[in-house]
């Protein structure tokens, strides 16, 4: 389980020029709109930016390790789910050395990333304004997208309302991209 909120969790932080191929400029466009927006809302005094730099700039780099992590053991993952595939199609279940691979081929974070990513919302909560924190906390991030129910203070789209979950992390990504850091950098400066 912690397995796959890991990889939820990098396929959210991927940057979407990455994801898009042919519309990486569309993308980049949407993802610029977003971190102008944060910027925006948060309107960060000097003093704030310069605090948040740095913890930004570790959570990034942090979320870029695992990344490559994640790349350095996909053949491991592949190798380790081909065999499970085999196993389920053999005997109708994954044997105790195939879940045994399959566990040993991942990034070896065992949420690690996920807690250096809470201490960061934890720091920056500390450099934020109440006032801030509310705002971020309604800040409609993004265009052509209509106010899901996650930003009334419903449960959002999907089995069980996860539309404040994936908002959340939409909003982490926004943080977390070059182009907020730029924003925060010409604050800080």
């Amino acid at each position: 389980m912690l397995k796959l909120r890991a990889l939820a969790l990098t396929c959210t932080l991927i940057p979407a020029s990455a994801l898009a191929a042919p519309n990486s400029q569309v993308l980049a466009l949407r993802q610029e709109v977003a971190a102008l927006q944060l910027d925006h809302t948060l309107n960060l005094s000097k003093q704030q930016a310069q605090a948040l730099l740095p913890e930004i700039q570790e959570a990034k780099a942090k979320v870029e390790a695992f990344k490559s992590q994640m790349t350095a053991s996909e053949p491991a993952r592949v190798a380790a789910l081909t065999q499970a595939v085999a196993d389920l199609k053999a005997t109708g279940t994954i044997s105790g050395s195939t879940a045994q691979a399959l566990q040993a081929a991942g990034p070896g974070s065992d949420g690690t990333l996920r807690q250096d990513l809470k201490s960061f919302w934890e720091q920056a909560r500390q450099v934020l304004t109440p006032s801030q924190l509310q705002s971020l906390k309604t800040v409609r991030l993004g265009v052509g997208q209509p106010p899901s129910g996650a930003e009334m203070g419903t449960p959002g789209p999907g089995p069980g309302g996860h539309g404040h979950f994936a908002r959340r992390f939409f909003v982490l990504h926004t943080f977390l991209s070059d182009e907020f850091v730029s924003l925060l950098q010409a604050r800080a400066a």
